[in-house]
C-alpha cells in the first residue's frame, strides 16, 4: 500500500514537474512579439510609441506576463500641414482613446477621444502638440494596455476655394466653396455672374453663383478675397439651346407692374443666411411643361422675351405643391400675376410660384417638399421661377440633381 501511494506522489510531483516547466517555457517564450503591432496614424505619418504597459495571458486569465516602457520625454516631429486638415487614423485593436491637444499658445483645445479631436476646427495657425494614449481593454487571450504617443506639427493651412464645376450651360447653379479659413474671415466673390451668399460649413463657407439664362457665354473670371487670399477662378459658360414657344397676349392692367415690383423686387435681397432645404426639389405640379426654362417667348409672331422658369399648362383647380422646405415670404393676389406665394429656401435661393387661384398658405408659415400652396389658375398661366437673389436659374435642374444647390450637402 505504502508503494503504491509513493508512486502515486512521485507521478503527481513528476506532473507537477512538467506542468510548471511548461508553465515556466511558455512564460519565457511570451514577448513584446505578442503586443499589438500596428500603431496610428496622424496626418498620414505613423506614429511611434514613446511609453507602454501591456499584460499578455500566458495561461488563460490566471497568469500574465506584463511588458514596460516608461514614458519618455520624446516628441515625433511630423513637419508642416499645408495641406488638408490632418486627421487621426486608429488601428483595429484600439478600444479606447485619450486625447489632449495643445494649441500654440499653450492652451489645450482637445482633452478627449478621437470624435473630440476629429470635431476641432483650427482656428490660428503655428505648432500644436498631441499626446495619445491608445488602450485596449482586458479580453480573453489577448493582452491588454495601453501605448502613449508624443508629437508636433505645425499648422500652415491657407484659404484655398473651388468651384462644383468650371463649365457649366446657362441656368445653372456653381457652388462655391472655400476651405482652410482659420483667422475667422469670410469670403467675398467678385464675378459678374452674380451675388453669392456664402453659409459657413465645416472647415470654410459655402456660396452658390448663378448663371442665368442669358449670362454672357466663354470664359469668366470670378475672384475671391477671404482675408490675406486673393484668387481668381475660371468659370466657362455653354450657351444652351433655347426653343421658341407661342403665347397668348397678355392683358394690359394700369398699375400691375408697379404692383408687382414693389412686392416682390425687395425679396431679392433679403431672408435667411441659412440653409434651409435638403435633397432635391420637386416640381410644383403634374402638369405639363408648356415653356421650359430660357425658352423665347413668342407673341403674334415676335419675340417679347425668354421664360425666366417654368411655365406649365395646368387647368383651373390643379394642385400646386412646394418645391422644397422653406419658409413663405410672400403670399397673396397681384394684378401682374394672380396668386403669388414666394418661398425662402435659404443662402438667396427663392422659389416663386405666380399665377394660382386659391392660395392655402400663409406669410412667415414654414412648408416642407411637397406641402399644398393653393390651386392653378384658368387666369393665369401657371410658372416656377427659381431664384439666387435676382438672377433666375433653371428649375429643372434642382429637379434632377444637376445643380450646384447639391453640392457636397452632406457637409
Amino acid at each position: 500500500m505504502k508503494k503504491v501511494l509513493l508512486w502515486l506522489v512521485m507521478v503527481i510531483v513528476m506532473l507537477a514537474v512538467l506542468l510548471c516547466g511548461a508553465a515556466g517555457a511558455m512564460y519565457a517564450m511570451t514577448g513584446t512579439k505578442n503586443l499589438p503591432d500596428e500603431h496610428p496614424a496622424f496626418g498620414g505619418t505613423t506614429l511611434e510609441p514613446v511609453g507602454y504597459e501591456w499584460q499578455v495571458p500566458v495561461l488563460g486569465n490566471v497568469v500574465s506576463r506584463i511588458f514596460q516602457q516608461p514614458t519618455t520625454l520624446t516628441v515625433q516631429k511630423l513637419g508642416t500641414m499645408d495641406g488638408a486638415v490632418p486627421t487621426l487614423t486608429l488601428p483595429s485593436w484600439v478600444q479606447r482613446v485619450s486625447v489632449t491637444l495643445t494649441d500654440p499658445s499653450g492652451v489645450p483645445v482637445v482633452q478627449g477621444d478621437a470624435e473630440a479631436l476629429a470635431q476641432y476646427t483650427y482656428t490660428q495657425n503655428g505648432k500644436y502638440e498631441l499626446n495619445l494614449t491608445l488602450y485596449r481593454d482586458e479580453t480573453p487571450g489577448k493582452a491588454h494596455g495601453w501605448y502613449k504617443y508624443q508629437a508636433n506639427y505645425t499648422m500652415d493651412i491657407r484659404p484655398t476655394a473651388v468651384l462644383s464645376s468650371e463649365r457649366v450651360s446657362q441656368g445653372s447653379v456653381v457652388a462655391v466653396l472655400v476651405t482652410g479659413i482659420l483667422d475667422g474671415s469670410e469670403p467675398v466673390l467678385q464675378t459678374d455672374l452674380g451675388e453669392v451668399w456664402f453659409r459657413p460649413v465645416t472647415g470654410g463657407y459655402m456660396g452658390y453663383l448663378p448663371v442665368t439664362y442669358n449670362a454672357e457665354g466663354g470664359a469668366h473670371t470670378l475672384t475671391l478675397t477671404c482675408g490675406s487670399l486673393t484668387q481668381d477662378l475660371t468659370l466657362t459658360v455653354l450657351q444652351k439651346n433655347t426653343d421658341t414657344v407661342d403665347t397668348e397676349p397678355e392683358e394690359d392692367i394700369p398699375g400691375a407692374g408697379t404692383e408687382y415690383k414693389n412686392a416682390i423686387w425687395p425679396l431679392y435681397t433679403r431672408g435667411s443666411a441659412e440653409k434651409l432645404w435638403q435633397g432635391t426639389f420637386g416640381a410644383p405640379t403634374t402638369a405639363a411643361v408648356k415653356a421650359g426654362y430660357g425658352s423665347r417667348l413668342r407673341t403674334n409672331g415676335s419675340i417679347t422675351g425668354h421664360a425666366t422658369g417654368i411655365n406649365y399648362s395646368a387647368a383651373g383647380g390643379t394642385p400646386v405643391t412646394a418645391p422644397q422646405s422653406g419658409t413663405v415670404v410672400y403670399a397673396g393676389t397681384l394684378a401682374l400675376t394672380g396668386g403669388t406665394v414666394v418661398i425662402d429656401h435659404g443662402c438667396g435661393v427663392k422659389s416663386y410660384l405666380f399665377g394660382m387661384d386659391a392660395v392655402t398658405v400663409s406669410k412667415d408659415q414654414s412648408v416642407a417638399r411637397d406641402d399644398s400652396l393653393g390651386t392653378a389658375s384658368d387666369a393665369h398661366t401657371l410658372i416656377w421661377e427659381l431664384r439666387i437673389g435676382s438672377k433666375s436659374v433653371d428649375p429643372d435642374q434642382a429637379v434632377t440633381g444637376k445643380s450646384g444647390l447639391l453640392y457636397r450637402e452632406g457637409m
